[in-house]
């Protein structure tokens, strides 16, 4: 067997589910290629591998995703995290990318209970892996913002910071996440449906999530997309028309408050 077969055949068998000295595929690989010693059999010491594997992967995943764990309880846990990490083996290196494509795993399990509650906050905390890893930069120059002359915000562009993630819930899972985590173990009740739009941010190494008004989360959508300022009103007006006064009454200040909170690092005045 050459590298690159042995490589695959033994990635499969770490994979495994369920213990390998009662696989008799797994059981003959690892006589033919693992030499074995006084203590372990060779598939008693391939066996060690794929306990560490799973160990590694589901630990990973109980650490980035508590909010998610703490709604569906031990058991559909570890049914979810199995079932994900065999359809959806890790792709990257990094531990930090394993749960990345959990929340489309999870559009998929019809059998799990709360389906859309945990669908949303597999989407959140997925923003907040997302914001935490994102790279720093420097805050805004009041400065510079105080030299825009007038005329030139309708052309200008926001920059946004790199960790500002959207996400629109249909559940207050924001504030569930917090519960769960504050009180783990406790008896979690489930919260009706209560759509919200949460803003997730990191600002130094703390991360932070904003609900906004439909037409606030539609400006910045548009912003993140890269639409000059006065395209992006339109387009924000355009599609939340009942929020069209407020955008134009409020935009200043809702300006003033997202660069405090460091969500815009800069603009780009077009000529």
């Amino acid at each position: 067997m050459d590298l690159s077969e042995l490589q695959a055949r033994m990635t499969l068998a770490l994979r495994q589910r369920r213990a390998l000295p009662k696989d008799a595929e797994a059981t003959a690989l690892a006589e033919a290629e693992i030499a074995g010693n006084a203590r372990l059999s060779p598939v008693e010491q391939l066996e060690i591998y794929r306990v560490q594997f799973w160990l590694r992967h589901t630990s990973s995943l109980v650490e980035d995703f508590p909010g998610l764990g703490g709604v569906i309880g031990q058991a559909s846990w570890e049914r979810l995290v199995e079932e994900y990490l065999e359809a959806r083996p890790p792709a990257h290196a990094s531990l930090g990318e394993l749960g990345k494509r959990l929340p489309d795993f999870i559009e998929g399990a019809t059998w799990l209970d709360h389906q859309a509650l945990c669908l949303d906050m597999a989407r959140l905390e997925v923003c907040y892996l997302e914001a935490f890893d994102a790279p720093d930069v420097a805050p805004l120059d009041p400065e510079k913002l105080a030299s825009i002359p007038e005329e030139a915000w309708e052309s200008a562009r926001i920059v946004l910071s790199p960790s500002l993630r959207l996400c629109a819930v249909r559940y207050p899972v924001a504030n569930l996440r917090r519960q769960l985590r504050t009180s783990p173990g406790a008896d979690v009740t489930i919260p009706d449906p209560a759509p919200q739009n949460l803003v997730v941010f990191r600002r130094e190494l703390e991360l932070f999530d904003l609900a906004v008004s439909d037409g606030a989360f539609a400006l910045l959508r548009a912003l993140e997309q890269g639409e000059p300022l006065g395209r992006a009103c339109v387009t924000a007006a355009t599609l939340v028309p009942r929020e069209a006064q407020e955008l134009e009454t409020r935009i200043g200040e809702w300006f003033r408050d997202w660069a405090v909170q460091a969500l815009i690092t800069d603009v780009v005045v077009v000529p």
